[in-house]
């Protein structure tokens, strides 16, 4: 559909009340939904930052809470001094037959809080001897941490190396006291230790909810573990490892999932006991700033990271992850809530322009359509009629000019279809009606024969007698032709001193019959004045299944072109 005519300046009723229509409804559909988006972001926003200051909340309770742990275990800790000094007594004392039982037993005789532990590492960094005997074999020269402070340690370098206090995987706390044996054979090494699992378990109730989980996790040097997974759920050392390490490549690869950083995704794909990766962490996530924070899919939920600095102290091995998940649901359900709003609003202001434009539609439009379809199609408005005043007139005026004018156009018509100079029918008229005959023929076999006529000679005749003689001789060719015709065949002038007849429903034979009378007729009736000698040249055919309005018309011509190489005067068939 046209909207507007540049060429005319005008554009039509129609188009102008489907563009209004739609613009109308684009611009009020903009609007509502920019208010839409508006209203999803701002729910987004609102989600995020509620559930964002939630997860701040909760890192400050962590953090409240490990301030407490950390002052009740340096007071629980008073003695680690004293004891590390005894364990080498006992051990000096005994060597050989030195019973690790009974040496824990009396570290601990009178400890009202905590926990002493004891290990006894070789040269080969390997935990000989252990009153935790999980640990027995396990070796620490893998780290190389560990290694140099041994090596320092076996060399004399250090006497005393006191550890900062960690928390383990079993939530427990720990500081770790080193120092070499009198015989130089075993570093001997106790672990102070508080259980603080109750009260961690505790508030990680608390603090989850059915509109939320909080998860912690702990970066030692080595592996980042899950505090609510304790060691004794694993049947070995080796299998506690593997899933420490599962669960560091997991973690790192889920936090840099908003962060994008090529450093963390290397480090989670090496082996992470070989460099100190609490270190390497502090380095890279931005700790007690803002939060970590991404979608997870999969779940259907947003995860907030918070990383607080190290535990304990700067010289803390141990840095705290707290991970807070709250569910998509109830986001989802409040942008489902601003979609149908938007929706129903829309509907409703659709429904309303479409009543409108109905309403227009019939008062006006169609109306004013229908007639301008009428006029489209050059026909007269008859069965229209209006009470308004103007477009009563508009129909009346307009049948009466269309009368007029259609008289005119058949008129017109009638005489383009003439040829002037002979006032027999001109090569429109001829090409019209051999399109129709040929059409004909192809629908239902209607055959017919089509012969053209040429005046020989007829340049030197112009030449020779002027042209107005000429006039006169095509003028009685015209004639001549037209009185041997029957009434039903058509002759046509198609130019210069070209003739074409056309004997509808007649075959090759018969026509032959005719063309030969016309010849020789011409012959005849015009040269008897002036002694002026007019001949015509002739091709002749029937139509074919093959042919087509030009192809017929290239076969008779052919023809005409042999009666004319032939001597003229005669008549080519085929």
């Amino acid at each position: 559909m046209q909207i507007y005519d540049l060429l005319n300046n005008k554009i039509s009723l129609k188009a102008f009340n489907v563009f209004v229509f739609v613009s109308l409804f684009i611009v009020i559909f903009s609007g509502l939904y920019y208010q839409y988006n508006a209203a999803n972001h701002s729910t987004s926003a609102n989600f995020h930052n509620n559930n964002y200051n939630k997860s701040l909340e909760i890192r400050e309770k962590f953090r409240l809470i490990f301030d407490k742990l950390e002052y009740q275990f340096i007071q629980a800790e008073a003695e680690n001094l004293e004891k590390l000094d005894l364990l080498s007594e006992l051990y000096g004392n005994q060597k050989e037959n030195f019973d690790l039982k009974n040496a824990e037993n009396i570290l601990n005789k009178n400890v009202q809080f905590g926990k002493y532990e004891i290990f006894m590492i070789n040269k080969d960094y390997i935990i000989e001897k252990a009153s935790y005997e999980k640990e027995i074999g396990l070796n620490l020269g893998q780290f190389k941490i560990v290694k140099d402070l041994f090596d320092d340690m076996f060399s004399k370098k250090i006497k005393v190396d006191i550890s900062s206090p960690k928390l383990d995987i079993d939530s427990r706390l720990k500081r770790y006291l080193i120092k070499l044996s009198g015989d130089q054979k075993y570093i001997l090494q106790i672990g102070f230790s508080l259980d603080y699992s109750s009260e961690i378990n505790k508030q990680l109730h608390y603090l989850s909810s059915d509109k939320s989980k909080t998860s912690l996790y702990l970066a030692t040097e080595f592996f980042i573990q899950d505090i609510d997974v304790k060691s004794g759920d694993f049947k070995s050392k080796d299998e506690h490892n593997e899933y420490c390490r599962k669960v560091t490549k997991e973690f790192l690869l889920d936090i840099n999932i908003a962060l994008k950083d090529p450093k963390i995704e290397q480090l989670a794909n090496i082996d992470t006991r070989t460099i100190s990766l609490n270190k390497a962490l502090e380095k890279i996530i931005p700790l007690n700033e803002t939060l970590i924070s991404f979608v997870d899919k999969q779940d259907n939920i947003v995860n907030f990271y918070s990383a607080t600095g190290s535990l304990f102290g700067k010289e803390s091995g141990t840095l705290l992850f707290i991970k807070t998940s709250f569910p998509l649901a109830p986001l989802d359900k409040s942008l489902k809530n601003n979609l149908n709003t938007f929706l129903f609003i829309t509907i409703l202001v659709l429904l309303f322009l479409i009543i409108f434009e109905c309403f227009k539609q019939k008062q006006i439009t169609s109306k004013i359509t229908s007639i301008t379809k009428v006029i489209k199609n050059n026909e007269m408005i008859n069965d229209e009629t209006s009470a308004i005043k103007d477009i009563s007139v508009l129909i009346d005026s307009y049948n009466q000019m269309l009368s007029e004018l259609n008289y005119q156009i058949k008129m017109n018509k009638e005489l383009s279809y003439i040829d002037s100079l002979t006032e027999i029918k001109n090569r429109k008229a001829y090409d019209e009606k051999i399109e129709e005959l040929v059409s004909l023929y192809k629908r239902y076999d209607t055959t017919f024969s089509i012969a053209i006529f040429d005046a020989d000679d007829f340049k030197e005749i112009n030449d020779t007698y002027g042209h107005s003689f000429g006039d006169t001789v095509l003028k009685n060719i015209a004639k001549a032709l037209q009185s041997s015709i029957r009434n039903g065949d058509m002759v046509y002038r198609i130019g210069g001193e070209e003739f074409i007849v056309i004997f509808p429903s007649t075959t090759l034979e018969e026509s032959k019959t005719v063309i030969e009378k016309i010849r020789k007729k011409v012959d005849i009736s015009l040269n008897t004045e002036n002694k002026v000698k007019v001949t015509l040249s002739i091709g002749l055919t029937e139509i074919s299944a093959q042919d087509s309005k030009d192809s017929i018309f290239k076969k008779i011509d052919r023809f005409l072109y042999v009666s004319k190489g032939s001597g003229k005067n005669c008549v080519t068939s085929g």
